[in-house]
This record gives structure tokens, C-alpha cells and sequence, in this order.
């Protein structure tokens, strides 16, 4: 019976070393990579948060490492202050960290409490935002719910324009109320027409430099005043 001859590979040094050499390589790369900090930081999405804010929340004010650094960390750290909704961090080419916030909608300040009414329907107290309507009765709370959804529907841009907001109700109107504009207008509105309130800055074309009345509650009409 014949038996087989196993030829045995050489050893080649020379394979060897270039496996060595593209490894030493790949691990230098890599290292470097992971010394390279984050080059630009864009902050999206924000009103009334300011992106100094939303950088420091996230730890990152010292452009720490872009490899290292991690998206999920970072929005979790952002979803903690007060007026995020939601967050999402994303890596862009170039050393680019991108960060799009989603802001809970501040609608008015409670002047018998001095809090802050989110679109939510939370509070929050301590915020200091400025252009924000103040609240200067008393809404039971049924009735500011439903405000509270109503002007959710109004624009921010509208919203800085109104100082303070009265409730005023009537015997035939309960979602009656007066706003006080900071162009020196006054604005009465019930909750099913809060919409209309979005097309105020067309209505003060129209109107020219005339102060007045606008009577958005029974029928669109503006009353000059003398």
C-alpha cells in the first residue's frame, strides 16, 4: 500500500510582513481617527432654546472626539432640559455632529402662578423666555384646555405679537377672549376662530397706521378708535 506525500507550506516572512505592516496600519488609522474632534457642530430646530444651551446639556462644549463621541448618549442628555420634545443626533461627513431638536411650544405664562402652559399641556416654571403672552385672570380648567388647544394652533411669530390675554366671557359667548396686542391693538376672539388670528399681520396691512378694535369673536370687523 502506497502512502501519501503531504507537501508542507513554507513559512513566506514576506507574506507575513505585509499582513503585519497592513495591520500596524489599519490600528494607526484608527487611532488617529479616534484622536480627530468633532470639526462642526449644527444645531437645528430651535426657538427658544438657545444652541448654547442644547451644546452644554449635550457635553460637547470642548469638541470632544467625533469616533468616540456617541449620538444616543448625546440625545439623551439633550431630552433632559425642560423644552425638548424630542431629539435626533446624526454624524455628517466631514467631522459634522448635527443635532435636530424638536421644541415643546410655549404658549402663554400663568400670571396667578407664574408657569409656563406648553402646547402639551404641560407647566413649567423658572423658564425666562421672553415674548411670551401673559394670562391675567382666571380660566377654570376645562376652559384652558381648551385654549390651551386652540392657540396651539397659532403661529410663534403671532404668539410674540399678543402682550396679555383676558378671558371675557359672555352670556351667549363662554370662549370669549380679549387680547391685548403689543402694536397697541386690541383683539377680541372665541376659540373656535383662534385660526383667524394667524392672518393678523394681513389684517394690519389693510388697516394701514389706524389703532383700534378687531373683532374676531361675532363677525371680522375693526372699530378705529378716536
Amino acid at each position: 500500500m502506497k502512502t501519501k506525500k503531504v507537501k508542507r507550506r513554507k513559512f513566506s516572512f514576506k507574506k507575513f510582513f505585509k499582513f503585519l505592516l497592513f495591520l500596524i496600519i489599519i490600528i494607526s488609522l484608527i487611532y488617529l481617527l479616534s484622536k480627530e474632534p468633532i470639526k462642526h457642530i449644527k444645531v437645528l430646530g430651535t426657538n427658544k432654546i438657545s444652541d448654547d444651551e442644547i451644546i452644554e446639556a449635550a457635553g460637547i462644549e470642548n469638541y470632544p472626539s467625533y469616533l468616540t463621541t456617541s449620538s444616543k448618549i448625546i440625545e439623551n442628555k439633550i431630552k433632559k432640559l425642560d423644552l425638548v420634545n424630542n431629539v435626533k443626533v446624526k454624524k455628517k461627513w466631514g467631522f459634522v455632529l448635527e443635532i435636530n431638536v424638536e421644541e415643546e411650544k410655549v404658549l402663554f405664562l400663568l400670571r396667578s402662578s407664574n408657569e409656563y402652559v406648553l402646547a402639551s399641556k404641560k407647566r413649567k416654571q423658572n423658564l425666562n423666555i421672553e415674548s411670551i403672552p401673559v394670562l391675567i385672570n382666571y380660566v377654570e380648567d376645562n376652559e384652558l384646555n381648551k385654549m390651551i388647544e386652540k392657540f396651539s394652533n397659532l403661529s410663534d411669530e403671532i404668539l410674540s405679537k399678543i402682550s396679555e390675554i383676558e378671558y371675557t366671557p359672555t352670556t351667549y359667548d363662554p370662549d370669549r377672549f380679549l387680547l391685548y396686542m403689543k402694536d397697541e391693538n386690541i383683539v377680541y376672539i372665541t376659540l373656535s376662530k383662534t385660526k383667524e388670528l394667524n392672518k393678523y399681520n394681513e389684517i394690519k396691512k389693510q388697516l394701514g397706521t389706524h389703532k383700534g378694535i378687531l373683532y374676531l369673536d361675532s363677525g371680522n370687523y375693526f372699530e378705529i378708535k378716536e
